[in-house]
Order: C-alpha cells, then structure tokens, then sequence
C-alpha cells in the first residue's frame, strides 16, 4: 500500500508480538525503551498478537504503557492486566467440538485457546514444539512454558467433554505445500477464517473474526477511527488490521505478502526495526 504517514493523525500503535517486538518470550530493552518513548509522547500502545491476551510473557508485561490488547487474533479483545475483556467473539461448543473431531484428518499437531486463558495442546505439537529447541535448557523453559498455558493430552474424548468456549484453533502441517488446501479446506468446508502465522502453522478463528475486527474493537473502546492507526506486524494474521489502519509498518523479516501490505518496512525482529521506525516516524 502506498498511504501518506501522518504524525499528527496517529493517536494509537498497535503492535504485534511474536515476529515483530517478541522472539522466544524475549523482548529487547530498547524495544521496551521505544514503546514507553511512544506512549509518553501521547500515542496509546496496544498489543496486537494471536496469542491469549491473558497469558503473555514477563517480557511483554514489563511494558508498563500496554494495558489492552487484541488477543487470539481479534476474538479476544480487553484489559490485558486486569483480565477485563471488552469482546469475545469465539466458537460456540458444538462448532468447535465438530472442527476438533476434523482436524486429525489433516494433521494431528494442532492446540485449541479457551475464553478464559487455558487450552490444549495435543501430545504430539508438543513434542514436536521441544524438538525444535536447541538445548536441553531450552526445552525445560519451553515446557514449562507450554504447560503453563496448555493441558496436554491426545484423548480427543475428554478433550471433547472439558471443552470451553474456544477463541483460536492452530495447526501445524508437516508438508508446506499441504497449507494451501488445508487453508482452502477450513474456510470452504466450514467458513472460517484461516492465517498463516509462520510458514507451516495456520491459525483459525471465527467467520468475521481477525485482527482487523479485533482492532475496529479496540478502537470503539478508545473513541477512535482505524485511521488512526499505526499497524507493526509481520504474519499473515496481521494483514486484516494493515487494510484498514492509517499506516502499516512490516517487519523485514515479514511474509511477502505483509510487506506488499504495509506502507514501510523496516528492519529485521533481530535488528529491532519497531525501534527505528517508531525513531524515525515520530522524531523519538
């Protein structure tokens, strides 16, 4: 996209996490510097990300000026500390116990967020997140870290019967070029919308449900447009609140297609590119 930054029109940033401020629960000093920088300059700062919103690293809590957010990728919409939720569109049981049952047909690495913060996470994308790991150090952390958040199980019947209201769904496909009718077959087959957040996993939410309504949300609660946006993010689930938002910022390590989206990219999660453009954009 091609939209003129305007600075005087930004009166609220809306960032993602993982990708863009976040890499394994870690957030930088200077990004937690920048964004403070950002809010004492009198734009509100807002989470943006497809995990639970009452569930987010130290790091990220550490950031003193984020007290909202946008969680599960727009179904869950609230007060990040307080656990005051302003929205909740997610799945009603009967719709998620029938897409739960679906998904081993296609993969059986796949975990399921519930309104109140808790979940599961299915046996095998759990050992297969630790494998990932580089160290036995690392998978301790990263255990702990699953398990905080998630049961795990693979028993599908009991998963069934302690079923929540569920805000996202995410899976996992082995083979890359599997994604596309994995994608096709969740919105055709039952209506949803699907985002590819890495370059295997697609998260799933709710017809209508995306960060993009999430932000309309959000914005609602501040007595704002979207036009008063400022967007950083670098996955496809973030592609919904680019459209609609004044200005749209992509990470340099983003998905193609995100940076055809935004109106500016800027430097790499590892290079701290949120610091150079809230820098740059806003004279900080």
């Amino acid at each position: 996209m091609n939209r003129k930054f305007d600075k005087d029109k930004i009166k609220l940033a809306a960032i993602d996490l993982d990708g863009t401020i976040l890499t394994k629960s870690f957030v930088t000093d200077e990004v937690k510097a920048a964004v403070t920088r950002l809010a004492e300059s009198g734009v509100e700062t807002v989470v943006a990300t497809g995990r639970h919103l009452f569930q987010l690293p130290p790091s990220v809590m550490e950031i003193s000026s984020f007290q909202n957010g946008i969680g599960s990728n727009g179904a869950l919409v609230g007060n990040m500390r307080d656990r005051i939720t302003f929205s909740f569109d997610g799945f009603d049981l009967d719709t998620a116990v029938n897409f739960l049952h679906w998904l081993p047909t296609i993969t059986k690495a796949f975990h399921m967020a519930f309104q109140d913060g808790t979940g599961y996470l299915m046996k095998e994308d759990y050992d297969r997140l630790l494998a990932l790991q580089p160290s036995d150090a690392e998978r301790e952390k990263s255990s702990r870290e699953y398990r905080r958040v998630y049961t795990i199980s693979d028993d599908l019947d009991y998963v069934s019967q302690t079923m929540k209201p569920v805000a996202k769904f995410g899976f996992r496909m082995d083979n890359p070029e599997d994604i596309p009718t994995a994608m096709n077959a969740v919105r055709e087959k039952f209506g949803f919308e699907a985002a590819l957040t890495d370059y295997q996993t697609i998260e799933v939410t709710k017809a209508g449900v995306t960060k993009g309504s999430g932000l309309a949300h959000i914005c609602d609660h501040y007595g704002l447009k979207p036009e008063n946006v400022i967007v950083f993010g670098d996955s496809g689930n973030d592609i919904p609140m680019m459209k609609i938002a004044g200005y749209a910022v992509a990470m340099g390590n983003a998905m193609p297609d995100v940076k055809l989206m935004a109106d500016e990219v800027t430097g790499t999660l590892a290079e701290d590119g949120v610091v150079t453009a809230i820098n740059r954009l806003f004279d900080l």
